[in-house]
Protein backbone atom coordinates (compact mmCIF):
# COMPACT_ATOMS: atom_id res chain seq x y z
CA UNK A 1 0.00 0.00 0.00
CA UNK A 2 0.95 3.64 -0.55
CA UNK A 3 -0.43 6.01 2.06
CA UNK A 4 -0.66 9.71 1.19
CA UNK A 5 -0.67 12.10 4.15
CA UNK A 6 -1.70 15.73 4.23
CA UNK A 7 0.42 17.82 6.64
CA UNK A 8 -1.58 20.56 8.39
CA UNK A 9 -4.38 19.15 10.50
CA UNK A 10 -3.34 15.61 9.60
CA UNK A 11 0.29 14.94 10.48
CA UNK A 12 0.55 17.99 12.73
CA UNK A 13 -1.87 20.14 14.67
CA UNK A 14 -3.09 23.17 12.77
CA UNK A 15 -2.39 25.66 15.56
CA UNK A 16 0.78 27.73 15.73
CA UNK A 17 2.51 25.02 17.82
CA UNK A 18 2.40 22.62 14.83
CA UNK A 19 2.70 19.58 17.09
CA UNK A 20 3.68 16.23 15.56
CA UNK A 21 2.52 13.44 17.91
CA UNK A 22 5.15 10.82 18.78
CA UNK A 23 2.55 8.16 17.96
CA UNK A 24 2.41 9.44 14.38
CA UNK A 25 6.18 9.13 13.92
CA UNK A 26 6.17 5.61 15.40
CA UNK A 27 3.18 4.46 13.34
CA UNK A 28 4.50 5.67 9.97
CA UNK A 29 7.97 4.27 10.72
CA UNK A 30 6.41 0.88 11.57
CA UNK A 31 4.23 1.01 8.48
CA UNK A 32 7.29 1.43 6.27
CA UNK A 33 9.11 -1.38 8.07
CA UNK A 34 6.10 -3.55 7.24
CA UNK A 35 6.67 -2.92 3.54
CA UNK A 36 4.30 -0.04 2.81
CA UNK A 37 5.17 3.38 1.39
CA UNK A 38 4.52 6.78 2.97
CA UNK A 39 4.06 9.90 0.84
CA UNK A 40 3.35 13.48 1.82
CA UNK A 41 0.61 15.04 -0.32
CA UNK A 42 0.32 18.73 0.44
CA UNK A 43 -0.50 22.16 -0.86
CA UNK A 44 2.77 23.32 0.68
CA UNK A 45 5.67 23.90 -1.68
CA UNK A 46 8.87 21.88 -1.42
CA UNK A 47 10.92 23.84 1.12
CA UNK A 48 7.90 24.32 3.38
CA UNK A 49 7.08 20.61 3.25
CA UNK A 50 10.58 19.34 4.01
CA UNK A 51 12.71 21.83 5.96
CA UNK A 52 11.00 21.80 9.36
CA UNK A 53 12.49 19.55 12.07
CA UNK A 54 9.14 17.83 12.67
CA UNK A 55 9.01 16.73 9.00
CA UNK A 56 12.51 15.27 9.19
CA UNK A 57 11.47 12.88 11.96
CA UNK A 58 9.55 10.70 9.49
CA UNK A 59 11.39 8.83 6.68
CA UNK A 60 8.95 9.49 3.84
CA UNK A 61 9.25 7.71 0.50
CA UNK A 62 8.08 10.66 -1.53
CA UNK A 63 6.59 14.15 -1.61
CA UNK A 64 3.71 15.47 -3.68
CA UNK A 65 4.00 19.21 -3.17
CA UNK A 66 2.23 22.35 -4.41
CA UNK A 67 -0.99 20.47 -5.20
CA UNK A 68 0.70 18.05 -7.58
CA UNK A 69 3.06 20.50 -9.28
CA UNK A 70 6.25 19.15 -7.67
CA UNK A 71 6.74 15.39 -7.17
CA UNK A 72 9.80 13.71 -5.66
CA UNK A 73 10.33 10.01 -4.94
CA UNK A 74 13.10 8.44 -2.88
CA UNK A 75 15.79 7.01 -5.19
CA UNK A 76 18.66 5.32 -3.38
CA UNK A 77 20.40 4.56 -6.71
CA UNK A 78 21.40 8.23 -6.96
CA UNK A 79 23.98 7.63 -4.21
CA UNK A 80 26.04 5.64 -6.71
CA UNK A 81 26.63 8.81 -8.71
CA UNK A 82 27.33 11.16 -5.78
CA UNK A 83 29.21 10.02 -2.69
CA UNK A 84 28.73 13.46 -1.11
CA UNK A 85 25.38 15.24 -1.52
CA UNK A 86 25.83 18.33 -3.72
CA UNK A 87 24.46 21.75 -2.91
CA UNK A 88 20.70 21.57 -3.43
CA UNK A 89 18.80 23.96 -5.71
CA UNK A 90 15.15 23.40 -4.84
CA UNK A 91 14.01 25.29 -7.92
CA UNK A 92 15.75 23.28 -10.64
CA UNK A 93 17.61 20.16 -9.43
CA UNK A 94 16.45 16.80 -10.74
CA UNK A 95 17.81 15.05 -7.64
CA UNK A 96 17.09 16.65 -4.27
CA UNK A 97 18.94 15.48 -1.15
CA UNK A 98 16.72 15.38 1.92
CA UNK A 99 17.34 14.09 5.45
CA UNK A 100 20.93 15.30 4.76
CA UNK A 101 21.96 12.17 2.84
CA UNK A 102 18.89 10.66 1.13
CA UNK A 103 18.39 11.35 -2.60
CA UNK A 104 14.93 11.98 -4.04
CA UNK A 105 14.40 12.07 -7.79
CA UNK A 106 12.18 14.81 -9.12
CA UNK A 107 9.61 13.57 -11.64
CA UNK A 108 7.38 16.62 -12.03
CA UNK A 109 8.33 20.27 -11.52
CA UNK A 110 5.79 22.75 -12.87
CA UNK A 111 6.02 26.45 -12.07
CA UNK A 112 3.83 29.40 -13.00
CA UNK A 113 4.82 30.81 -16.43
CA UNK A 114 6.74 34.09 -16.29
CA UNK A 115 4.14 35.72 -18.54
CA UNK A 116 1.57 35.46 -15.73
CA UNK A 117 3.71 36.91 -12.92
CA UNK A 118 2.84 40.58 -13.42
CA UNK A 119 -0.81 39.79 -14.13
CA UNK A 120 -1.19 38.03 -10.76
CA UNK A 121 0.56 40.71 -8.74
CA UNK A 122 -1.25 43.59 -10.44
CA UNK A 123 -4.64 41.89 -10.17
CA UNK A 124 -4.12 41.29 -6.44
CA UNK A 125 -3.19 44.92 -5.86
CA UNK A 126 -6.14 46.22 -7.84
CA UNK A 127 -8.50 43.95 -5.87
CA UNK A 128 -6.81 44.86 -2.57
CA UNK A 129 -5.97 41.22 -1.81
CA UNK A 130 -3.01 40.25 0.38
CA UNK A 131 -0.93 37.99 -1.88
CA UNK A 132 1.71 35.36 -1.14
CA UNK A 133 3.41 33.47 -3.97
CA UNK A 134 4.67 30.00 -2.97
CA UNK A 135 7.92 28.86 -4.55
CA UNK A 136 10.00 25.69 -4.22
CA UNK A 137 12.51 27.46 -1.99
CA UNK A 138 10.78 30.57 -0.62
CA UNK A 139 7.63 32.65 -0.17
CA UNK A 140 7.11 35.98 -1.92
CA UNK A 141 5.10 38.67 -0.07
CA UNK A 142 3.65 41.98 -1.21
CA UNK A 143 5.47 44.46 1.02
CA UNK A 144 3.75 47.42 -0.70
CA UNK A 145 0.90 46.94 1.80
CA UNK A 146 0.69 45.85 5.44
CA UNK A 147 0.74 42.07 5.77
CA UNK A 148 -2.46 40.43 7.01
CA UNK A 149 -2.25 38.37 10.18
CA UNK A 150 -2.06 35.10 8.23
CA UNK A 151 0.71 36.36 5.98
CA UNK A 152 2.62 37.86 8.90
CA UNK A 153 2.56 34.54 10.77
CA UNK A 154 4.20 32.80 7.81
CA UNK A 155 6.72 35.60 7.27
CA UNK A 156 7.69 35.73 10.95
CA UNK A 157 8.10 31.95 11.15
CA UNK A 158 10.99 31.98 8.66
CA UNK A 159 11.96 35.39 7.21
CA UNK A 160 15.11 33.86 5.73
CA UNK A 161 12.99 32.06 3.14
CA UNK A 162 10.98 35.13 2.15
CA UNK A 163 11.29 37.66 -0.66
CA UNK A 164 9.18 40.29 -2.44
CA UNK A 165 6.57 39.65 -5.13
CA UNK A 166 8.46 42.32 -7.06
CA UNK A 167 11.58 40.11 -7.23
CA UNK A 168 12.35 39.82 -10.95
CA UNK A 169 13.81 36.31 -10.57
CA UNK A 170 10.90 34.84 -8.64
CA UNK A 171 9.91 31.23 -9.22
CA UNK A 172 6.67 29.85 -7.79
CA UNK A 173 4.24 26.94 -8.20
CA UNK A 174 1.04 28.46 -6.79
CA UNK A 175 -0.21 31.27 -4.56
CA UNK A 176 -2.62 32.13 -1.77
CA UNK A 177 -4.54 35.25 -0.80
CA UNK A 178 -6.12 36.78 2.26
CA UNK A 179 -8.93 39.30 1.99
CA UNK A 180 -10.53 41.95 4.20
CA UNK A 181 -13.65 44.09 4.11
CA UNK A 182 -12.11 46.33 1.41
CA UNK A 183 -11.04 43.48 -0.90
CA UNK A 184 -12.68 42.55 -4.19
CA UNK A 185 -12.23 38.75 -4.27
CA UNK A 186 -14.68 38.21 -7.13
CA UNK A 187 -12.74 40.60 -9.34
CA UNK A 188 -9.45 38.87 -8.52
CA UNK A 189 -10.80 35.35 -9.04
CA UNK A 190 -12.21 36.36 -12.43
CA UNK A 191 -8.83 37.81 -13.46
CA UNK A 192 -6.82 34.65 -12.67
CA UNK A 193 -9.35 31.83 -13.13
CA UNK A 194 -8.39 31.07 -16.76
CA UNK A 195 -5.11 29.66 -15.41
CA UNK A 196 -5.83 28.71 -11.79
CA UNK A 197 -8.42 26.72 -9.84
CA UNK A 198 -9.41 28.79 -6.76
CA UNK A 199 -10.04 26.94 -3.50
CA UNK A 200 -11.97 28.86 -0.84
CA UNK A 201 -10.39 27.65 2.41
CA UNK A 202 -12.69 29.75 4.62
CA UNK A 203 -11.78 32.58 7.00
CA UNK A 204 -11.14 34.92 4.04
CA UNK A 205 -8.29 32.69 2.79
CA UNK A 206 -8.00 31.29 -0.75
CA UNK A 207 -5.56 28.93 -2.43
CA UNK A 208 -4.79 29.01 -6.18
CA UNK A 209 -3.15 25.92 -7.70
CA UNK A 210 -2.48 25.81 -11.43
CA UNK A 211 -5.45 24.59 -13.44
CA UNK A 212 -5.21 20.86 -14.06
CA UNK A 213 -3.06 20.20 -11.00
CA UNK A 214 -4.32 18.99 -7.63
CA UNK A 215 -3.52 16.57 -4.86
CA UNK A 216 -5.56 14.03 -6.85
CA UNK A 217 -3.50 14.54 -10.02
CA UNK A 218 -0.41 14.05 -7.86
CA UNK A 219 -1.66 10.65 -6.67
CA UNK A 220 -2.41 9.55 -10.23
CA UNK A 221 1.08 10.63 -11.30
CA UNK A 222 2.76 8.67 -8.50
CA UNK A 223 0.71 5.59 -9.41
CA UNK A 224 1.85 5.88 -13.04
CA UNK A 225 5.49 6.37 -12.10
CA UNK A 226 5.56 3.43 -9.67
CA UNK A 227 3.12 1.28 -11.67
CA UNK A 228 0.86 0.85 -8.64
CA UNK A 229 -2.94 0.50 -8.98
CA UNK A 230 -4.83 3.37 -7.40
CA UNK A 231 -6.83 0.78 -5.42
CA UNK A 232 -3.62 0.15 -3.47
CA UNK A 233 -3.59 3.74 -2.18
CA UNK A 234 -4.92 5.21 1.05
CA UNK A 235 -5.40 8.95 1.49
CA UNK A 236 -5.54 10.71 4.87
CA UNK A 237 -6.57 14.36 5.06
CA UNK A 238 -8.66 16.84 7.01
CA UNK A 239 -9.94 19.79 4.99
CA UNK A 240 -11.51 21.11 1.80
CA UNK A 241 -8.20 21.26 -0.04
CA UNK A 242 -7.97 17.47 0.53
CA UNK A 243 -11.38 16.84 -1.02
CA UNK A 244 -10.06 16.06 -4.51
CA UNK A 245 -7.59 13.45 -3.28
CA UNK A 246 -10.11 11.93 -0.86
CA UNK A 247 -12.49 11.42 -3.79
CA UNK A 248 -9.74 10.05 -6.04
CA UNK A 249 -9.32 6.79 -4.09
CA UNK A 250 -11.58 4.20 -2.51
CA UNK A 251 -9.66 4.08 0.75
CA UNK A 252 -10.21 7.63 2.01
CA UNK A 253 -9.68 8.68 5.62
CA UNK A 254 -10.69 11.93 7.29
CA UNK A 255 -9.17 13.05 10.56
CA UNK A 256 -11.58 13.37 13.49
CA UNK A 257 -10.77 17.09 13.55
CA UNK A 258 -11.56 17.34 9.84
CA UNK A 259 -14.23 19.33 7.98
CA UNK A 260 -17.66 18.06 9.06
CA UNK A 261 -19.26 18.05 5.62
CA UNK A 262 -16.57 15.66 4.32
CA UNK A 263 -17.18 12.98 6.96
CA UNK A 264 -20.09 11.25 5.15
CA UNK A 265 -18.02 11.18 1.94
CA UNK A 266 -15.03 9.15 3.16
CA UNK A 267 -14.53 5.46 3.87
CA UNK A 268 -13.27 5.94 7.43
CA UNK A 269 -13.15 8.73 10.01
CA UNK A 270 -10.25 8.37 12.42
CA UNK A 271 -9.47 10.19 15.65
CA UNK A 272 -8.09 13.73 16.02
CA UNK A 273 -4.42 14.46 15.30
CA UNK A 274 -3.49 14.76 18.97
CA UNK A 275 -5.54 11.65 19.88
CA UNK A 276 -3.25 9.34 17.86
CA UNK A 277 -5.46 9.63 14.78
CA UNK A 278 -2.80 8.53 12.31
CA UNK A 279 -1.83 5.44 14.31
CA UNK A 280 -5.52 4.58 14.76
CA UNK A 281 -6.13 4.79 10.99
CA UNK A 282 -3.10 2.69 10.08
CA UNK A 283 -4.15 0.01 12.57
CA UNK A 284 -7.67 0.08 11.10
CA UNK A 285 -6.25 -0.83 7.68
CA UNK A 286 -3.90 -3.48 9.09
CA UNK A 287 -0.73 -1.63 8.10
CA UNK A 288 0.72 -1.74 11.62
Amino acid sequence: MIVFFDIDGTLITEDEKQTLPASTVAAITQMRENGHMAFVNTGRTLFNATMWPYMQKIPFDGFVCACGCDILIRDESATEQNEIPPRVDLETDDVIWLYDTVPFRRYINVTVPVELHALIVNAAREARMDLMLEGPDRFYFDFSRPLSHGADVLYTRDPGHCASVDDRDKCFNKFVTWENENSLPGQFVQAVSPWFDPLDRGNHFREFPLRGFSKASGIRAVCRILNVPIDECIVIGDSVNDEAMLKAVHHSVLMGNGTERLKPEVEFVTRNVEDDGIAYALRHYGLI
